[in-house]
């Protein structure tokens, strides 16, 4: 697991592109700071986000972490545990936000079009049930 930092540079190609997906999309909220907020299968709160070097960035909350502690301590190392027995699966990481507050499920990758986008979305999106299930219980 590792953390993820949001106050990256976009490139100007990624936040064209992201816009041009938000554009198809009618119905989406507007790009703001380089992101994207949106809801798939009426259920699914996710974030698209322009990165550096043509690469898009696919998020979802997972879950609220414990205060530091022994308890803390337990959800982090059993999320990490899981995130370590998927990586082969799933090209989906699960994350912590910077300011370690929660774990968010992020897929990551490089994008020259709105399918590229689509199926970063859905990568995501099939990855959300096991993984929100499963780290509601660690």
């Amino acid at each position: 697991m590792t953390a993820f930092h949001s106050h990256a540079q976009p490139d100007a190609a990624a936040l064209r592109l992201l816009q041009s997906y938000a554009d198809q999309l009618g119905g989406a909220a507007p790009l703001r700071a380089g992101a994207l907020a949106m809801t798939v299968d009426g259920q699914h709160r996710i974030a698209l986000r322009a990165l550096p070097n043509g690469t898009i960035a696919v998020e979802a909350r997972l879950r609220s972490l414990p205060e530091a502690g022994a308890e803390r301590d337990r959800v982090l190392l059993g999320a990490a545990r899981l995130a370590c027995g998927t990586l082969r699966e799933s090209a989906a990481a699960c994350v912590v936000d910077a300011r370690e507050r929660a774990l968010w499920l992020r897929h990551t990758s490089r994008a020259t079009s709105g399918q590229d986008i689509d199926d970063s979305v859905g990568e995501l999106v099939n990855q959300l049930a096991f993984w929100r299930k499963t780290v509601a219980a660690v």
